[in-house]
C-alpha cells in the first residue's frame, strides 16, 4: 500500500491507447493525509507514521464506512493542524548534586559488559562542573554523551522532581541541536559509535525517522571501520545462524570479540526494524559481514544481574533471523505463487510462535524486579506481536477480504493492552513516542479500523478505552512537544471515528 497522497493508486498498469485512467483508489490512509493542509505535516506523517502500514495493507482499508468515519473525524479536529513551535521557557538549572545523582543511576544500571560506555564515570561526573566554564570546551561528541547519560539517568529516577518534563524537553532539544555539528565532524571512534546509538533513539523519539536512519548509516560505517563486521572473518562459515560457537582464544581477546559481536547483532536488528517499519533499504547487505553470535554473558561468567539482558539478546536475535527471511521473501515475492507465498509465511508465523513458547516472555515479565528488566521482556513481546500482525496481514488470502482476520485483531489488542499496562506506570508521558511509532501504531490502526468497519460488535468498550488511552497519552505529550501534534491529530481522528462508529450503531 502506498502512503503517498499524490500516488493513491494501489497498482500501476500500462493502459491501451485511448483508454481512460482508472479512478485513484480511496483508502483510509490517503483520506487522512489528504485531509491535512500542510505539506510538511503530510511529509512527516508519511515518513514516520503511515509507512508502518505498508506491510499490513488490506482491501478492508478501502471500506467506505471506514473512509466516511475518518473524513468526518478529520473535519472535527482540523484546528489541530497548527504545528507552530511556541517559545519554550527555560527550565531551572539542574543542580550539580542532582546531575551527579542521575549520572550515577545510569552507570549503576547500564554497565553491561556487552554495551559499555567508552568513558569512565569520573570523567562524565566532572563535566557538569566544567560545561559552562569559558576556559574549557567540549566537542559535540562529549556533549551529546553527557546530555544523553543525564537524560537516561533522569528517566531511571523514580523520585519526584520539579519541572521534570521541561528538563527532559531541554535535554532532548540540546541533543538534537548538537546533532548536525556532531555529524559534520564524526570519526571512526568507539565514542562516536556509542553516541550514534544514543542519537538513533533520540531522533526516533523526536519523530524524525530520516535523521535516525541517517545516524544508523554512520553507525554502520564506524562499526565496519572498527572491525565489527569481520570479527569472525577468519572462520570458514560466514553469515550462518548455525555457526554460533567460537573456538577458544585468549580471554581478553575473546571478551572484546564478544562485545563487538553483541553490538553488531544489535545494529543488524536495528537495520531490519528500519526496513520493516520505515521501508528503508538494507544498510547491512547479505555477505558483507562475518559475525557469529557472542557468548551472551560476554565474559564467560554468568551473573544473575544480567540474566534478562542475555535472554533478551538470544530471543530478539532469533526473531531477527526470522525477520530477515521475511524481508528477503518480500523482495522476491513476485516469483512465487499465492499458495507458495502463503505457505512460506505460515512457516515464519510458526517460528515466531515457537520462539515465544521457548522463552515465555509473558511469564518472565512477572519475575522482573526493576524497570530495565521489564523493558527487556516487553521488547521481546512487542517485536513478536508486530511480526505476527505483519505476517498474518501479508498473506495474500487475507488481503482481499472485507473483514480483518481474527488473529490480526486479537494480537493487536494484546499488544496495546501490554503497552498500556507498562506505560501507565509512568506518571507523565516524558518518553515513549518512539515505542508507539515502532510497535503500537499498527495495532492502534488495526483495532480502530476493526471497530469502525464492524460497529455492530457488542464488545467495543474495551477497545475504545485502549485507543482513547493512547490518544490521551500522545495528546498530553504534544502539549509540551509541538513536533508531536501531527501524530496527535491522527490518533485523535482514529479515536473519534471509532467512538462515532459505536454511537452510530446504537
Amino acid at each position: 500500500m502506498s502512503t503517498d497522497s499524490d500516488n493513491a493508486a494501489s497498482t500501476s498498469t500500462v493502459l491501451p491507447p485511448g483508454s481512460k485512467s482508472p479512478p485513484p483508489v480511496r483508502d483510509v490512509t490517503h483520506i487522512m493525509l489528504s485531509g491535512l493542509k500542510d505539506e510538511n505535516t503530510r511529509s512527516l506523517l508519511r515518513s514516520n507514521v503511515f509507512c508502518h502500514l505498508d506491510n499490513v495493507w488490506s482491501r478492508f482499508f478501502e471500506n467506505e464506512k471506514c473512509i466516511q468515519a475518518v473524513e468526518a473525524a478529520l473535519v472535527e479536529i482540523a484546528e489541530l493542524e497548527d504545528t507552530t513551535v511556541s517559545e519554550v521557557q527555560a527550565p531551572p538549572a539542574i543542580p550539580n548534586e542532582t546531575a551527579s545523582s542521575w549520572i550515577n543511576k545510569y552507570y549503576d544500571t547500564y554497565q553491561f559488559e556487552g554495551f559499555r560506555i567508552p568513558f569512565e564515570r569520573s570523567f562524565i561526573l566532572s563535566i557538569s562542573d566544567l560545561l559552562d566554564s569559558p576556559h574549557v570546551q567540549f566537542d559535540s561528541t562529549i556533549q551529546l554523551v553527557y546530555y544523553n547519560v543525564l537524560f537516561q539517568g533522569l528517566l531511571l529516577d523514580s523520585e519526584p522532581h520539579p519541572n521534570k518534563g521541561s528538563i527532559i524537553q531541554l535535554l532532548c532539544r540540546k541533543s538534537m541541536d548538537l546533532t548536525e555539528s556532531w555529524l559534520s565532524q564524526i570519526k571512526n571512534t568507539p565514542a562516536d559509535l556509542f553516541t550514534a546509538f544514543f542519537m538513533m533513539s533520540m531522533a526516533l523519539e523526536s519523530c524524525n525517522s530520516e535523521l535516525s536512519w541517517k545516524i544508523l548509516g554512520h553507525a554502520c560505517a564506524i562499526a565496519r571501520a572498527l572491525g565489527y563486521f569481520s570479527v569472525d572473518a577468519d572462520q570458514s562459515t560466514h553469515n550462518s545462524p548455525a555457526s554460533l560457537i567460537n573456538a577458544p582464544s585468549e580471554p581478553e581477546i575473546e571478551i572484546e570479540k564478544n562485545r563487538k559481536r553483541f553490538e553488531f547483532w544489535h545494529l543488524l536488528r536495528t537495520d531490519c526494524l528500519f526496513r520493516l517499519s520505515f521501508g528503508k533499504p538494507a544498510l547491512i547487505a547479505e555477505g558483507s559481514w562475518a559475525v557469529n553470535f557472542p557468548d551472551p554473558s560476554i565474559t564467560g561468567v554468568d551473573d544473575e544481574s544480567t540474566r534478562f539482558v542475555q535472554i533478551h539478546f538470544l530471543a530478539s536475535m532469533r526473531l531477527t533471523l526470522v525477520l530477515l527471511r521475511y524481508l528477503d521473501l518480500v523482495d522476491v515475492e513476485s516469483g512465487l505463487s499465492t499458495s507458495q507465498y502463503d505457505e512460506t509465511i505460515d512457516g515464519l508465523i510458526k517460528e515466531v510462535q515457537t520462539i515465544m513458547s521457548d522463552w515465555t516472555p509473558e511469564e518472565l515479565l512477572t519475575t522482573t524486579t526493576n524497570r530495565t528488566d521489564t523493558w527487556f521482556c516487553v521488547d521481546i513481546l512487542f517485536s513478536s506481536y508486530k511480526m505476527l500482525i505483519v505476517f498474518y496481514q501479508s498473506k495474500k488470502c487475507y488481503q482481499s477480504g472485507q473483514i480483518l482476520p481474527y488473529h490480526t485483531v486479537d494480537i493487536a489488542r494484546k499488544s496495546l493492552q501490554m503497552s498500556r499496562s507498562i506505560m501507565s506506570s509512568t506518571p507523565q508521558p516524558y518518553w515513549g513516542i518512539s515505542l508507539i511509532l515502532l510497535h503500537q501504531f499498527i495495532p492502534l490502526f488495526i483495532v480502530s479500523m476493526d471497530m469502525i468497519g464492524s460497529p455492530e460488535r457488542h464488545d467495543m468498550e474495551l477497545d475504545l478505552d485502549l485507543v482513547a488511552w493512547f490518544n490521551h497519552f500522545v495528546e498530553t505529550a504534544s502539549q509540551e512537544r509541538t513536533e508531536l501534534r501531527p501524530l496527535s491529530a491522527i490518533l485523535k481522528a482514529m479515536a473519534l471515528a471509532s467512538r462515532n462508529a459505536k454511537v452510530g450503531s446504537e
